[in-house]
Parts: structure tokens; C-alpha cells; sequence
């Protein structure tokens, strides 16, 4: 997938309302000529992601070599392609385009990837020779043309033309955080990262041509070279746009904010780029310059082909950085004097914010992203406003904004009531931050609002406001309800009527949302599953299908057909339990496709390396786990051998762990994963080895987990079943129940502890609330500590919070909270799941057995 960051969830948000879906390009764009043309006599053509491929049917490319990228502008991208068509089928070279305008587009877009953004058309040299032709006869034809600079290339000359060094075929290795990663190869033959970073950069063994050195050494400064005037501390944010430094004015020693723009980068839904709104956001300082909430302009110029607006440095923290440290809501225990404390805190900081945009307004100007990263609190506790960039005047001829912050913009709500909406939308997300649910069930206003009254103590009419200004005209009716009342008695008692309509109603909306005409994928979920085949167990039909299958409810046989015929599919499969192949194995068996079942597997074991982390998600520790349930469940012991030998491949890492660099932890990417497979092995086998291997395992992480806590945020991360302590705690709950007299005993208790919370802000399996509720019903904490059991409580009930009514059955909100998601790691799967964890009818995870159970069931 090179178009959008996978993470970037609001570019898949506009092609479907309720669901995440590829960008609006890549299915119904504006295709450019050239993507409709057919193949020339003796040439492949394929359409695989974002990209058209072209090459001679008798090419034979290296696998890694210097590229050629051409970037230009949206008005000549068409032309451009045909131009490069025409030159490379005359002369025989591989390239590969972008299909449609729209594609185009994103690329460029505000929020893309800076390392790829501008790339339009690749060019695939044999040799340096053939290198350093095309270069000079591109150059010639398309010298003229201007693009967005692409940060990870060596411009080359001055025109469209940019080169790198790195792979040509598809390689993967292991980074340096443990994460699968494009790699190149080294000439002593081991495969290492190919870095693709916002920063040109050519590893020191490359071969680098003279021509290609003399344009670096072009590149790296001369007597024409611009000083910049100011030295840079830190960088504050990124975006494709440019990014935003604190900085110290080396004329004067004081400290500054410089906002950058690169040109023709960084564009908006009007096609605007990041300089023309820095321009704006400059003539609006200068117009707001009598305000002391507004930073004060000091500067602007241009260096290195960028634009540069140098503000007044306002000292503090931006109100989303104060809500996710400071609010009461994230940490265990229910102090009230906190709660007071920070909701005084809260309507201070509001009541200002109230009076800084009348001020704002009186001088004709919206400030049009009011939201918590957009506002600083000062130390002294006074607010100021330090993003203008898509500030304007109504009835002007400044454009109307295209783009704003989630959760705090309604399609009803213009010119100066856009302000006044956000406003009120910050009256919730300051306390609860759920606001991104009112883009989907906008009428869900007034039951987020008595959520926070009941959390908080706020004035008796507080509530009644938020409702009423969030709510848009014409909606009257409250949503919720149904839900609310049915998580309720789950949580109550999960096995009663109303728990049972519930995990009906889900598994009903999950059924419903199928669309086995597609063959991207069967359900809708996380944005990923667009891309990798849309059969994995995380995010596409296996882990579906597992659930709904595991949970007892029918599944619909030609959607097992989806999910065998996906797993033939061309994509770029991989072997991992939850990213790959061995999900779908696992499933399949499930399912009574034994035959089936054994063939993915043996396709996975052919993908399995030494490139293949360790972890649970896409890792040996993951693959481990499905070879002995398999094993068992299809009667071939030589699985078990495997296993044991993947526990051998394992413990060597394992031995090693101390002289490598952190990377993830947790119980999906961490050494979490890990230790509840030595524990499964050691339930084979009885050796203690394996117990001492998952103990040593499960410390690592807990030693990691703990540096990454200091080292990033006191607060600490997210206690989740993915990568925080609600895994870890799984992990070292099934170490303990063999050694129940080990000194972990009081960090397991220490592990269960954290997750007595009253706000996450997810739903999730694997990231939200419902993995937190799974893992205190999975190691059978209630029992034996009871004030825990309201914990559980409140996890199963707030739940509701994040439910829709979809197709006459429940859905749930995936990961970002803006569209639902039917998957098993953050929708609607996984909450299913988790409700019959709670109900003690399934384990937390697929493969990983309840403590106080011998042997696997699934």
C-alpha cells in the first residue's frame, strides 16, 4: 500500500459514511488516458494497489538499484504519463504510474506520507548507464515541468526528475524495532531495512555513480546556499505540508515557532497548497496582532525553495496533551476531589475560550479549527489560539475551509456558528472525547453528555447545553437508548435474555454488512484490510468468520468460499496468525475445510524466514501457537514437531533479546506473545525450560514496557490487550498458573489494577475497551478480588457508548472512532467476542487457553 499511511483514517472516511472504504480515487476517480490503454505488443501490464505497472515481457530487472521518480503538478499529470509512456515503450524500460487524478491528489495531500508524497510515475533503470540516459532524455522532454520536491530523492538538476537508491523486487527483513520491513540487500549478502524517510539518504556500501555524486554534491550548499537565520531545537509536528519548529532567533536568543510550507504540497480539498494558506494564516496574525491570545507575527521568509512564518513562541501545553495526562477519567481509582479539581479546570479553560472568540469574531475573522491541539494552556492557566491556518472571513473571498478536525465540525454549522459548534463540542471532549462519534449518530449528543454528568461535577445545566447545541436541527429524538439498555443487563449478568439479544443483534450486523461481491473484502473494518487480501484474522474474514463461528452463531457457507478463494488472490500474502496465512489455516479448520486448512498452511510455511518477527500478531510466537492446536485438531503430529522447533527458533532470540534494541511490546508485537507460547510448550512437554523461557519472556517485556512508559509519557500508554499491560497481564497469568507461588504474583495484581478504568477511547479487542473487560473475565480476577468485578461491570456497560444501530442489528466504532468496523481486533467481531469471554464461554485471544483451563478448545 503506498497511497495513504495506513493509519491516516480520515482519508478512507470519504467514500462511505458508515464505513471505511478506499479513497474516493480508487474506486471511482478520474482515470488518466494512459490507465486505459492497453499493454503494447511484447509489454505486461498489471494494476496492482495504486499503481499501473508496465514492463517488457522479456525484462530482466535487478533487484535493487537507483530509480528515477517524476513529480509535477495536478494540471500536467496526464500529459506527463503519456510523455514517459511514450519514452520508456520506445526504449524498452519498466515504469510504473499512478491511475487517476484523485490518486494524484492524495499523494500530495496535507496528511500523506511525506517520504512518497509527489511521486507520480517510477522509472526502473538496468544499470547506471541506462541510469544516467534516462535522466538526460527526461530531462530534456519534462525539464520544463514543476512538482511537489519529493523529500526522500536526490533532485536531479532542476527539474521533475528525482532519483534513489532501493529495491526494485519486494524483500523484506526485520527493523530494528522487530517489525517486518522493504529491505534491500548488503554486498555481503544480508538483507537490511530499505529506508524510505522523509530524507534522502544512500547507504554507505551503495554504488553511487559520479553523475549521481556530482548532483549530491551540487545539493549540499555553495555561496548561493541560504543561512537560515534562526537554529532549530525541535521539531512540533509533520505534515506533508511542512513542518512546525521551535526555534531560537540567532539575532536576538529569543525562542520562536517556525511553520513551513513546501510548495505545491500539503493540499487541501480546494487543491490548495500549504504556501497559500500560509499566506493566509500570516495576513490573519497581522489583522489579530492587537490580541494577546493570538501569537504575534514576527516574520516570514523563503529558504531552500520553502516558505517560512516565524511566530511568537506561547509557552504550555495544548489541551490535548493536557486531557491525556491530566484527566482523572485515564487512571485507576475515582478520587472526587480530582475530579473536581479538573473540572474546574475544564470550565475555566472554556469560559476564557468563550471570550477569545468573541474577540476573534469581532474583527470578521473564524477561526474554523478550534479544537485540542489548536489551543495552548499556558503555565499561569491563561488560553491562546496558535493554529491559523485555515482561519477566514465570511463574505469575503477567503475560501470556505476543506478541512478541519473530526469531532469538532458539523455540516450545519457556517461562517461564525462553525466556531461556536466547536466550542461546545470541547464542552464534551474535555471531559469525555468521544466527540468523532457525533460525525456518524450526530443525535448521540445528549447520551455522551449525561455520561460526563455523571462522571463530573457540572453545573445542572450543562448537560442540557451540550445536548442542544450538538444536536443538529430537525433531529429530535436521543439515540442510544436500546443499546445502552442492552450492554446494561449484559453487563449485569451475561447470561441472561437481554445478553443474549445482544450478542445476537451484533452477530446480525456483522452478517448483514457482508459484501462477498467484492474481492478486496468480505466485511468492513480497519482500512488495512483494503489492501492485504481481506482475509486475515485481525482485520478481515478469518477472524469474522472465528468469531461468529466460535461464538456459536451460523455462518453463511459461501462466505467461507470468500475466504478460501482470497487466500489465492494475488497479493503480497504473509504467513503471521493475525496478519496472514496461518489466521486463515486456523479458520478454515474451524470451519471443517480440513483439506483446505492444510494447504494455506503449507503456502504460510513457505513464506515463514528468518525475516519473520517473534510476536503473537504476525510472528513465530503466533505461528507456534497454530501449529500445536492444529496439530491436535487435524490429527498431524508432525505440527507439533514444527512447533517445538519454532520454540527452538524463539529461544535463541530470546538469548540474544538483551544485545538488540527494544522494539514493541506487548502481548501482539512484544515478548508477551512469546511467553504464552513457551507456556503452551511447556504444557506439551512438562520440561521447566519452557516455564523459565516464559518467564524470562514475559520480564523482558515488563522491563520494556516500563522504559517505554518514562521514556515517553508518566501517564504511561493505553492499558491495552495489544501492546499495554492488559496483554502483558494475560501473558504472565498463564506463566503463574503453573508457578503460583513466583514473586510476579504482586505485578500481576499490580497489572490488574490498571485496568480499573472509567474512560478508554476505543471499543476494541485488541486497543479498547472490550480487550480490557475480556482480559479481567479471561484470568478470573473477579473472583478472587470483588472490587474488580465493578470494573468488569463498567467496561461490558460503557461499551454502549460506542454502539450504532446498523441494518435492523448493533455495530460498534472501529479504531479513530469515525466509521464502523465489523473486524475482530477493533469492531464489532471483537466486541462479540469479548462478551463471550465475559460470559466464560471463550478465551481472551484465539489459541490462548483460560488459566484456570488445561487444554485449548479453539
Amino acid at each position: 500500500m503506498e497511497l495513504v499511511e495506513k493509519a491516516n483514517h480520515l482519508a478512507y472516511c470519504r467514500a462511505d459514511v458508515q464505513f471505511y472504504d478506499h479513497p474516493p480515487a480508487s474506486r471511482a476517480g478520474s482515470p488518466f488516458p494512459a490507465t486505459g490503454r492497453p499493454a503494447p505488443a511484447g509489454w505486461r501490464r498489471v494494476q496492482a494497489g495504486n499503481w499501473v505497472y508496465l514492463s517488457p515481457c522479456d525484462a530482466r530487472l535487478p533487484e535493487q538499484g537507483w530509480k528515477v521518480h517524476v513529480s509535477v503538478t495536478a494540471c500536467d499529470a496526464a500529459e506527463v504519463i503519456d510523455k514517459v509512456w511514450d519514452y520508456c515503450v520506445s526504449r524498452s524500460v519498466t515504469f510504473k504510474f499512478l491511475p487517476d487524478s484523485r490518486v494524484h491528489q492524495s499523494t500530495n495531500s496535507k496528511y500523506a506520507p511525506r517520504g512518497g508524497s509527489g511521486k507520480l510515475i517510477t522509472v526502473y533503470p538496468v544499470d547506471a548507464a541506462a541510469l544516467r540516459k534516462v535522466l538526460d532524455d527526461l530531462d530534456a522532454v519534462l525539464g520544463t515541468y514543476r512538482g511537489p520536491y519529493i523529500l526522500s530523492d536526490l533532485r536531479w538538476r532542476q527539474g521533475p526528475l528525482y532519483v534513489r537508491y532501493g529495491g526494485f523486487a519486494r524483500r523484506e527483513c526485520l527493523s530494528e524495532a522487530g517489525e517486518r520491513t522493504p529491505a534491500v540487500v548488503r554486498p555481503d549478502g544480508v538483507l537490511v531495512p530499505d529506508e524510505r524517510t522523509p530524507a534522502f539518504r544512500v547507504p554507505a556500501w551503495a554504488p553511487v555513480p559520479d553523475f549521481i555524486a556530482e548532483q549530491m554534491n551540487a545539493g549540499r550548499g555553495g555561496e548561493d546556499e541560504p543561512v537560515l537565520p534562526y537554529s532549530i531545537e525541535k521539531a512540533l509536528h509533520y505534515s506533508n505540508g511542512g513542518g512546525i519548529y521551535l526555534a531560537t532567533d540567532n539575532a536576538t536568543g529569543r525562542r520562536v515557532v517556525l511553520r513551513e510550507a513546501r510548495p505545491m504540497a500539503g493540499l487541501d480539498g480546494a487543491g490548495d497548497d500549504a504556501v497559500v494558506r500560509l499566506d493566509r494564516e500570516a495576513a490573519t496574525l497581522r489583522r489579530l496582532s492587537h490580541l494577546d491570545c493570538v501569537p504575534a507575527l514576527l516574520n516570514t521568509f523563503t529558504a531552500w525553495e520553502h516558505h517560512f512564518l516565524v511566530q511568537e513562541y506561547i509557552e504550555g501545553r495544548t489541551l490535548q496533551q493536557f486531557v491525556a495526562t491530566a484527566n482523572p477519567l485515564t487512571v485507576p481509582g475515582r478520587d472526587a476531589k480530582q475530579r473536581q479539581e479538573y473540572a474546574d479546570t475544564v470550565l475555566d479553560v472554556l469560559d476564557q475560550l468563550e471570550g477569545i472568540l468573541k474577540a476573534v469574531h469581532a474583527t470578521g475573522t473564524v477561526f474554523g479549527d478550534l479544537s485540542p491541539g489548536n489551543v495552548m494552556l499556558r503555565p499561569d492557566g491563561r488560553v491562546a489560539l496558535i493554529d491559523f491556518e485555515i482561519a477566514y472571513r465570511p463574505g469575503t473571498q477567503d475560501p470556505e475551509p476543506s478541512i478541519a478536525t473530526p469531532g469538532f465540525v458539523a455540516p450545519h454549522a457556517t461562517g461564525f456558528d462553525r466556531d461556536r459548534y466547536a466550542l461546545d463540542s470541547l464542552r464534551l471532549a474535555l471531559l469525555l472525547p468521544l466527540t468523532t462519534m457525533l460525525d456518524l449518530d450526530p443525535a448521540r449528543a445528549g447520551q455522551l453528555a449525561e455520561a460526563a454528568a455523571g462522571l463530573f461535577p457540572l453545573p445542572a445545566a450543562w448537560s442540557e447545553r451540550v445536548r442542544r447545541s450538538l444536536t443538529p436541527p430537525g433531529v429530535t429524538a436521543p439515540s442510544g437508548r436500546k443499546e445502552a439498555a442492552l450492554f446494561a443487563a449484559a453487563a449485569d449478568d451475561p447470561a441472561s435474555p437481554p445478553a443474549r439479544e445482544l450478542t445476537q443483534a451484533l452477530a446480525a450486523a456483522i452478517e448483514a454488512s457482508a459484501t462477498p461481491e467484492r474481492t478486496d473484502r468480505l466485511f468492513p473494518g480497519e482500512p488495512t484490510a483494503l489492501y492485504d487480501g481481506g482475509y486475515t484474522l485481525a482485520h478481515g474474514a478469518s477472524g469474522i468468520l472465528y468469531a461468529l463461528t466460535a461464538a456459536g452463531h451460523r455462518t453463511d457457507p459461501e462466505h467461507h468460499e470468500w475466504l478460501w478463494q482470497a487466500t489465492h488472490r494475488d497479493v503480497e500474502h504473509r504467513p503471521g496468525l493475525y496478519d496472514g496465512l496461518h489466521g486463515a489455516a486456523h479458520t478454515l479448520s474451524l470451519l471443517g475445510r480440513h483439506d483446505q486448512a492444510v494447504d494455506v498452511l503449507d503456502r504460510a510455511t513457505a513464506l515463514t524466514t528468518e525475516a519473520t518477527p517473534s510476536g503473537l500478531y504476525e510472528g513465530l510466537a503466533g505461528i507456534g501457537l497454530n501449529l500445536r492446536h492444529l496439530a491436535r485438531a487435524l490429527d498431524m503430529p508432525g505440527l507439533q514437531t514444527r512447533a517445538l522447533e519454532t520454540g527452538e527458533r524463539l529461544a535463541a532470540r530470546l538469548a540474544g533479546a538483551g544485545r538488540v534494541p527494544a522494539g514493541r511490546v506487548g502481548l501482539m508485537r512484544g515478548w508477551s506473545g512469546p511467553a504464552v507460547f513457551f507456556v503452551g510448550l511447556y504444557e506439551d512437554t512438562k520440561e521447566s525450560r519452557y516455564l523459565d523461557l516464559a518467564r524470562q519472556a514475559v520480564r523482558l517485556d515488563l522491563e520494556r514496557f516500563h522504559d517505554a512508559v518514562a521514556a515517553k509519557d508518566p501517564a504511561g500508554p493505553p492499558p491495552t490487550l495489544g501492546s499495554g499491560s492488559a496483554g502483558i497481564a494475560v501473558a504472565l497469568a498463564g506463566y503463574l498458573r503453573h508457578r503460583p507461588g513466583d514473586a510476579l504474583t504482586e505485578t500481576l495484581e499490580a497489572l490488574h489494577t490498571a485496568l480499573d478504568l472509567d474512560f478508554t477511547a476505543y471499543s476494541g479487542l485488541v486497543a479498547g475497551r472490550s480487550g480490557l473487560a475480556a482480559t479481567l473475565a479471561h484470568n478470573g480476577v473477579t473472583e478472587r478480588h470483588p472490587h474488580l468485578a465493578d470494573a468488569l461491570t463498567g467496561h461490558v456497560r460503557d461499551l454502549a457508548w460506542h454502539a450504532l444501530p446498523y441494518a435492523g442489528g448493533i455495530a460498534t466504532i472501529g479504531a479513530q472512532n469515525m466509521r464502523l468496523s465489523m473486524d475482530l481486533a477493533t469492531g464489532t467481531a471483537g466486541v462479540l467476542h469479548a462478551l463471550h469471554t465475559v460470559a466464560g464461554r471463550l478465551p481472551v485471544l484465539p489459541l490462548i487457553p483460560r488459566p484456570c483451563e488445561r487444554e485449548e478448545r479453539l
